[in-house]
């Protein structure tokens, strides 16, 4: 005799499928992101170096073995680290807690350009041997706060995607540091304004009809196939997940503007320019988490802190669910990558579909 399951259970089984179910999509987007193809470089860390020394502002190097990630300087690291003590103009010395990524922190001594591209230079000491020294080159340069915040954003990326620089980007930001006749780095869109990170929050949650449509679908969806009372009964169970997807949505877009700001992030979606639909979709679910700038791939750290903070807080709260049973952080953390990687989605598919609606089926 078969034992009937309770109502109680059911729904602890439902809520656990759920919650695997958006740990899988979460950590799936994030062990994916080493698979970003990268071209194949023309240029190396060492042919870099090689072409930064052209400039003639510093002394002679002899470079040895060269690594994933650095270059061994064979000779000329003496004469290099007292430009590097006196030459204060050129080059920040880096205090210990930027010094913690690295082997030997505490026996190291490490300086980086005030320029983008930066060289970083990491010198070691040993009794009884010569001195030791490393060079590669980052992004961002060591000028201010925003540039070391700019930093972190990058060295995320390459802790998460097991990548390095792209050295080809690296060479032609070289080239345009040391022409005056080549424009510097910039991007390609204006920097935003606070008037414009607002208008943006704005358009994601109080002025446009998605923000609204997406929740009342969802909504709808939850009516139809869903029986957890965790939403209530009749006429309440769609008022109340609209009014929890509603409040999830402003929390996570609140925080990720804010972070955006003080990071001083530009999340305006960038589009592919692809025709392979694989690789655009790739680029918009990967650009949940990460940045693209002039000077190289940064994480996205704003959308992290929305994904994490927004799932927190409404775990808390639990807005519109009038049973004591909610999803739990995790789940809502997979719902927060599902709407910000929707969203991508919706912005680079958008010229398409409106071209299908207006020429294809409107001409019908």
């Amino acid at each position: 005799m078969h034992r009937r399951q309770s109502p109680l259970a059911s729904h602890s089984s439902c809520s656990t499928k759920r919650v695997r179910f958006s740990a899988i999509l979460s950590l799936g987007l994030l062990a994916s992101l080493p698979g970003i193809a990268q071209d194949s470089n023309q240029h190396s860390i060492r042919s870099n170096l090689q072409y930064r020394l052209t400039k003639g502002d510093l002394p002679y190097l002899s470079f040895g073995v060269e690594r994933p990630k650095n270059v061994e300087v064979i000779k000329g690291a003496e004469e290099l680290l007292q430009s590097c003590l006196n030459d204060r103009e050129t080059w920040a010395k880096d205090p210990l807690i930027f010094r913690l990524a690295h082997t030997h922190p505490t026996t190291i001594q490490s300086f980086r350009e005030k320029n983008s591209p930066s060289m970083h230079a990491i010198f070691r000491r040993v009794p009884g041997e010569p001195l030791k020294l490393w060079l590669h080159f980052d992004g961002h340069g060591s000028q201010d706060s925003e540039s070391r915040l700019a930093h972190l954003g990058e060295f995320a990326y390459h802790k998460m995607t097991f990548q390095n620089n792209d050295q080809d980007r690296m060479f032609e930001n070289l080239q345009r540091s040391f022409s005056s006749s080549t424009p510097p780095i910039v991007d390609s869109a204006a920097p935003l304004t606070n008037n414009e990170r607002l208008t943006l929050f704005t358009d994601k949650t109080l002025t446009r009809v998605p923000p609204y449509a997406a929740s009342a679908f969802s909504s709808a969806a939850v009516l139809l196939f869903s029986s957890s009372p965790v939403w209530g009964r009749g006429a309440d169970r769609f008022t109340n997940h609209f009014v929890a997807s509603f409040t999830q949505r402003l929390v996570t877009y609140g925080t990720q503007s804010g972070a955006a700001a003080l990071l001083h992030e530009d999340l305006r979606y960038k589009p592919s320019h692809s025709r392979n639909v694989w690789r655009r979709s790739q680029h918009a679910l990967m650009s949940t988490f990460i940045l693209e700038t002039p000077h190289g791939n940064d994480i996205a750290i704003a959308n992290i802190a929305a994904i994490v903070s927004s799932s927190i807080v409404i775990d808390v709260f639990h807005p519109g669910r009038e049973d004591v049973a909610h999803p739990g952080a995790l789940q809502l953390a997979g719902w927060g990558v599902s709407s910000i990687a929707a969203g991508n989605l919706w912005n680079e598919f958008k010229p398409d579909l409106r071209h299908l609606i207006r020429d294809k089926i409107l001409r019908r």
